[in-house]
């Protein structure tokens, strides 16, 4: 494993900068063309990085997105092509979503790509076009290099590192194999952020003085509490905000609160007192929340389509600051950094309770009502609701939640997180399949804590085998697979007459019925700790559940597989609540639609 010629080389050089920058662990799968790197790193035995291995390309993916997304910065390492391109869908979502993932792809030797340009010559691996990986991966990253030469490999390291602590987004780094081993300089400096704040602060003040004199005409205000506020690890900031705002002596006892929306779910602790709930933000509701004398106050928050229900929501009450600007009502300041945007904001409350000129008033969301007893019997079937009721009174501090997109994403919105970044989702990207090899990369973030799944049996489908590194790894990760026998968000999309209450009878199996392609196979999930490890257990009742969810629990060194059955028409309350009037895809188009005496 030790360097043969003992010099300093690439291998060494790349290792050096992943520990100055904090990376602690990487996620991949073997291949020889990586093998160099990872031996350095296991030949140094003071070295900070664990090299874990995954069952798939895929579940590494995810699980290094999921750890980067709470401890800063993560690492994967695949072979070319092969295992490079299954990592297509992971890294777009690490892109779209903001997270710092680092993808070491080795590729061929020099040697190797010069006889496949004379010769025609396909090596293992290769499609006989040199530049395939790299340029699949340019378009989502925010730097891709390919090292070929070790006296240029340091500058191509030092760029690419520093756009990524700069963006906060993914890079890619191609190694040809011969390149490893060669001797190249020492790092000089340490890296950081290539942000230059100090010409931002101005521009910083001034929006926080446009923001102020919107809210001072519109008083009765919420603030939108953003996910990145996570990503930059500006939480405290936001809290001093809001204390600023909440302890002052001249504002009306009716404190200003927050929200949050999908994106940013567990930012801060949901059972902060200043705390509304999780909701999704068009146009209707934030009507309802601000109404014509109020403003929506958006801290680091973006407008995608799980957080807006895909409206476009500005207009002359919003203020959306975001990273790389902030618009209030319909002006733009551009390239404030969030930081100073919250820095600005906290002087100038500090200056208007100083002035005791502040008549801002805060508002209350209208709580759900709680589930009925009738639909709490031990006796009961389970469901959406029912399961996410218990889940929410069950979960503890000590847990963090992992929810993959479709119906449990939905469901999940109404769970109460105890503590902050206590939920991790994909919710812009949406793959499905994200949460169970998520959980896997949380665990290893957050070693005390216990990482709790809710996959759909769909989604379970794609990476079930993240179970068996779970347990490989020796963790108590707890994966609850809502079984219902279809792709029910897809279902759901094209033609939602399955989930009305009653169905609409078009006389057509095909609009009446599931569609035979959102059908699942049947799997025995709670069979598969057979093979992968750990507990599999089974339950279609309340009683059944709790009777579980007491075992682990009771065995907090254990992994549990929990097949949580369900109808197949059962869907979340507000999905349920929608069903009615929502049109799908294939009715519009449907020669009978609207059938009679509905809608």
């Amino acid at each position: 494993m030790n360097n043969v010629i003992n010099e300093y080389c690439v291998a060494d050089y790349l290792k050096d900068r992943l520990e100055e920058i904090g990376v602690e662990q990487m996620f991949g799968v073997a291949g020889n063309y990586t093998a160099a790197l990872l031996d350095t790193i296991l030949a140094d035995k003071e070295t900070p990085i664990t090299i874990s291995g995954n069952a798939n390309e895929i579940c590494a993916g995810f699980a290094a997105d999921a750890y980067a997304r709470l401890k800063g910065v993560s690492a994967l390492y695949v072979t070319y092509s092969v295992g490079a391109f299954s990592l297509l869908n992971t890294i777009a979502g690490s892109f779209v979503e903001q997270v710092p993932v680092i993808l070491i792809n080795g590729a061929p030797t020099n040697k190797e790509d010069q006889i496949s340009k004379q010769t025609g010559l396909l090596y293992s691996h290769t499609t006989g076009y040199q530049f395939v990986d790299i340029h699949m991966f340019k378009p989502i990253t925010v730097a891709a290099e390919r090292i070929t030469n070790a006296q240029q490999a340091p500058f191509q390291i030092d760029s690419a590192i520093t756009a990524m602590l700069t963006q906060k987004r993914p890079i890619y780094f191609e190694v040809a194999e011969d390149v490893w081993r060669t001797p190249c300089v020492k790092p000089t400096g340490k890296l950081s952020s290539g942000v230059n704040a100090t010409i931002t602060i101005s521009e910083a003040a001034n929006a926080a003085k446009a923001t102020i004199n919107m809210m001072l005409k519109r008083p009765k205000s919420i603030f939108w509490a953003g996910v990145e506020l996570q990503r930059y690890g500006l939480q405290d900031k936001f809290l001093a905000l809001l204390d600023v705002i909440n302890t002052s002596h001249t504002l009306p006892a009716n404190h200003i609160h927050f929200v949050t929306s999908a994106m940013s779910k567990s930012v801060i602790a949901e059972t902060h007192p200043w705390f509304e709930g999780c909701v999704t933000l068009k146009n209707e509701e934030i009507d309802t929340l601000v109404g014509d004398e109020g403003a929506l106050i958006g801290i680091g928050a973006w407008t995608t389509g799980k957080d807006t229900g895909n409206e476009d929501i500005r207009s002359d009450k919003t203020i959306l600051a975001a990273h790389d600007g902030v618009h209030v009502g319909a002006e733009f300041y551009p390239s404030v950094q969030l930081s100073d945007y919250l820095d600005q904001l906290i002087v100038a409350f500090s200056e208007l309770e100083i002035q005791k000129n502040a008549p801002f008033s805060g508002l209350r969301l209208k709580q759900q009502p709680p589930l009925l007893a009738t639909q709490y019997h031990a006796q009961n079937t389970l469901g959406y609701d029912n399961f996410y009721h218990t889940l929410g009174q069950w979960l503890c501090t000590d847990d963090i939640m992992v929810v993959d997109a479709g119906f449990p994403l939905i469901g999940a919105q109404s769970v109460k997180i105890p503590s902050q970044n206590g939920f991790v989702a994909q919710a812009s990207w949406l793959s499905i399949g994200y949460s169970v090899p998520a959980g896997t990369g949380v665990k290893c973030a957050y070693p005390d804590k216990r990482a709790i799944v809710v996959v759909g049996d769909g989604a379970f489908h794609e990476t079930c085998q993240a179970v068996a590194d779970q347990h490989a790894y020796g963790q108590n990760t707890v994966v609850f697979v809502i079984a219902n026998g279809i792709y029910g968000i897809e279902q759901y999309l094209v033609n939602p007459n399955p989930f009305r209450t009653p169905p609409v009878d078009y006389k057509d199996p095909l609009l009446d019925e599931v569609y035979p392609y959102n059908e699942l196979p049947s799997w025995n999930i709670a069979n598969l700790t057979d093979a992968f490890g750990g507990q599999g257990r089974k339950v279609s009742q309340l009683g059944e559940l709790l009777n579980v969810m007491e075992e682990i629990r009771a065995n907090p060194d254990t992994n549990f597989l929990v097949e949580v059955v369900i109808p197949k028409d059962n869907v979340p309350k507000s999905i349920a609540m929608e069903a009615d009037t929502a049109v799908g895809e294939d009715e519009i188009d449907n020669p009978n639609w609207p059938p009679s005496g509905k809608f």
